[in-house]
């Protein structure tokens, strides 16, 4: 993969369809998502009942899980594919959580005790977009209720960047080549996911932000931030780690 692409700026509307989802649940075992709901249930600040929003939702792994732990649970995503893979699981399981088909821009509902954004969901839209996607978030979530963040987009997470890069897992490879253009602060990404035989072209891109920069749009957003994690063990974020936790609270008296 060496001549030029391009990425459409919607590539998010088309991208997640059942080869991504196979891809996704062979490369991520379920112990990262039990590392995940137990920093969760740390940091959300709400013990079950409590009503959290998961958006995007993707599958549902977070939000069945925590469905499990006895939380009031709605999963927003715009994936009608994966959207029907959460919920054939939780009807396989029992589970009560309902799944929203919506672009997570334009999602409203009343205002939940916590809202959990996980799995790299960040980075999709320009800044102005994003800033856009934290003052709704806010709208999500009651005064004094939590908002945790999971994304492996920071600079500091990703420069300096390598060119090519290949993920291996049970059943397949995903071939990544990147390209980053400093002016626009916008990662282009071709991809080959090989799953069972099957090889399947991919193009997404990202806009790529400081941890300083998100904390200073959810700041403006109305959100007090609590914390920076590099993992589920409640490391501090620092250049170099992989993914950012990243742990806010909405302020008292924020309008929005």
């Amino acid at each position: 993969m060496t001549d030029s692409f391009s990425v459409p700026s919607d590539w998010y509307e088309t991208f997640f369809d059942t080869p991504t989802m196979r891809f996704w649940e062979a490369a991520v075992p379920p112990a990262v998502t039990l590392a995940d709901v137990a920093f969760i249930e740390r940091h959300i600040g709400c013990r079950p009942p409590s009503r959290i929003l998961d958006v995007p939702c993707g599958t549902g792994r977070h939000a069945l899980a925590l469905a499990q732990e006895g939380f009031t649970v709605t999963g927003v995503d715009l994936s009608s594919t994966w959207l029907e893979r959460a919920q054939a699981q939780a009807t396989a399981g029992g589970l009560a959580v309902q799944f929203v088909r919506a672009n997570m821009l334009e999602f409203s509902a009343a205002p939940a005790d916590g809202l959990i954004c996980m799995g790299n969901s960040l980075g999709y839209f320009e800044p102005a977009l994003t800033r856009q996607l934290f003052l709704k978030f806010a709208s999500l979530v009651r005064a004094g209720g939590r908002l945790i963040i999971d994304t492996g987009i920071c600079a500091e997470s990703l420069l300096p960047l390598k060119a090519q890069r290949t993920i291996e897992f049970a059943g397949g490879t995903y071939e990544q080549e990147f390209r980053y253009d400093a002016m626009t602060s916008v990662l282009e990404t071709r991809a080959q996911l090989t799953f069972q035989g099957e090889r399947h072209p991919l193009l997404y891109r990202h806009f790529v932000m400081t941890s300083g920069e998100l904390v200073r749009m959810l700041s403006a957003a109305g959100f007090e931030i609590l914390g920076l994690h590099a993992d589920g063990q409640d490391n501090a974020f620092a250049p170099g780690s992989p993914r950012l936790l990243l742990v806010a609270r909405r302020k008292e008296g924020c309008q929005v």
